[in-house]
């Protein structure tokens, strides 16, 4: 662009407007409306966490592991938010047969504006976790809500004020959803199911405790790029 180049008044007032926007801790995913993640365009609002790049550590394994299976795999993403990770393995797997539920009926609002967006064939319903999930799956992922409600107040404002609390709050110690997700979860995953989460940096082995004591296999944590604790995996006997 031409640093010379003259700009118009009403593009120059509108550039202020956004500015004036984002300085008062509005997220810029907010005010361009969009987030991308794992290569595609992801439509987010205020009823929805914004996809992180951590996140793609959880979906990048999932996919790994899903093609390695021969045949179709059916996936369940618990606790889908904006879509992206159920969206992400859908287009990027082929013998992903993905399922997505949110307890939010507003996220998932978003989530099938996203599924549209992306072209992709996710089935989404709402349930309070497995409340309305009727069959098993071979894979479930899921981001849950990690962060200890103490801590809720110390996250930046961009985060706290804007982004939907359900989605952030993990109760007392963070391990509210990982715990039922765990325990209720062994009824909805076939026998040699995985399951995939992410957890918070500090979780890498309160996580990996909560799968043993509820029965799975083969444990697994994997780091992000800052070497934080970010996936743990593990399967079901």
């Amino acid at each position: 662009m031409d640093p010379m180049m003259t700009v118009s008044k009403e593009r120059a007032d509108k550039y202020m407007e956004l500015v004036g926007i984002r300085a008062s801790k509005i997220p810029l995913q907010h005010i361009t409306g969009s987030q991308e993640f794992m290569g595609l365009d992801f439509k987010v609002n205020e009823d929805v966490l914004i996809p992180r790049q951590d996140t793609e550590l959880l979906v990048e394994n999932a996919i790994t592991y899903i093609k390695s299976v021969k045949g179709d795999v059916d996936v369940l993403d618990m606790c889908t938010g904006s879509g992206c990770i159920a969206i992400s393995i859908d287009r990027l797997c082929e013998n992903a047969k993905v399922t997505a539920v949110d307890f939010s009926e507003k996220a998932l609002v978003v989530a099938k504006e996203n599924n549209a967006l992306n072209k992709a064939d996710v089935t989404f319903f709402q349930s309070d976790l497995f409340e309305n999930v009727e069959k098993q799956y071979d894979v479930i992922v899921s981001n849950p809500p990690y962060i200890k409600t103490e801590e809720i107040e110390s996250l930046m404002d961009e985060v706290r004020i804007h982004e939907p609390m359900m989605a952030l709050d993990g109760d007392c110690d963070g391990l509210k959803f990982y715990k039922k997700i765990a325990k209720e979860g062994r009824q909805y995953l076939r026998s040699n199911g995985i399951i995939f989460f992410e957890i918070g940096y500090d979780q890498g082995q309160t996580v990996p405790a909560i799968l043993e004591e509820n029965g799975y296999k083969d444990i697994k944590v994997y780091k992000d790029l800052s070497g934080n604790d970010r996936v743990v995996t593990a399967g079901k006997e």
